[in-house]
């Protein structure tokens, strides 16, 4: 990807478009910004989608998980969509997050609820590029609002195939780049300004929720990531939508 937006897509502020540049290193910005938005991480998500995003991440958890699977969860935040996954009846559930001041507030969820430790919940630091998992150890891999962070979507996909046993699952809950229908101007509008603003008055870091409508510009449609999920060694199961589109769930299994 460039710097330079295809055409029809917004223009974004400076500084996040150059985030999108060969030579940036957006995996470290991505590092910083969600560390300083972790305490208000969960608040911000259930005012941008109304409450939602916790459905969303239980129907991804049903999806899923099986009775007794071994689950990661790459990305975890602050831990819904692996607590989730021991609610749908995973055996072990390791939580994966680069983002270190996610990780206590996971904990401290799981706690509450009576999951981590006793239920095989875990949560530990870590980078979805490199797991610390043997190859095939895991039934299951998952990632929430997470894959369009990441610069090297291929080197994630491929060490989800490597610890994923053949035949295991995954699922992919993402926001993808918005393609026609009558609703585009609408989704645009609430990316591109609700979602800024939204930032700005609640969660206190108006660059991070400036940089979220962008990397949803860069990232894929729903049609391009299901075709990077089969070129990756993984066959496209499921395709669902929520929140009127904006929002995708694919589930797939790995191959061979």
């Amino acid at each position: 990807m460039t710097g330079t937006p295809p055409p029809g897509r917004r223009e974004a502020p400076a500084d996040v478009e150059r985030l999108y540049d060969p030579s940036a290193d957006r995996a470290g910005y991505v590092r910083r910004m969600f560390g300083e938005i972790a305490g208000r991480y969960d608040l911000m998500n259930t005012i941008m989608t109304g409450g939602r995003h916790h459905a969303w991440r239980a129907a991804t958890a049903r999806a899923l998980a099986r009775p007794g699977d071994r689950v990661v969860d790459v990305g975890c935040g602050t831990g819904d969509l692996s607590l989730a996954c021991a609610r749908a009846g995973a055996g072990v559930v390791l939580g994966v997050d680069f983002a270190a001041p996610m990780l206590p507030l996971a904990r401290r969820m799981a706690a509450r609820r009576g999951a981590e430790g006793a239920a095989g919940v875990a949560f530990v630091q870590g980078d979805g590029l490199r797991l610390p998992l043997a190859d095939g150890a895991a039934d299951a891999w998952c990632a929430a609002f997470v894959m369009r962070n990441v610069p090297d979507v291929d080197g994630l996909l491929a060490e989800a195939h490597r610890v994923l046993r053949p035949g295991g699952r995954l699922a992919v809950l993402d926001i993808p780049r918005i393609e026609g229908g009558v609703l585009t101007p609408f989704k645009r509008f609430h990316l591109a300004r609700v979602v800024p603003l939204l930032g700005r008055v609640f969660g206190g870091h108006s660059d991070a929720y400036s940089y979220l409508p962008v990397s949803a510009e860069h990232f894929m449609s729903v049609g391009e990531l299901s075709a990077r999920l089969e070129a990756s060694g993984f066959e496209v199961e499921r395709v669902r939508t929520f929140g009127m589109g904006t929002v995708t769930l694919h589930v797939a299994v790995r191959v061979g």
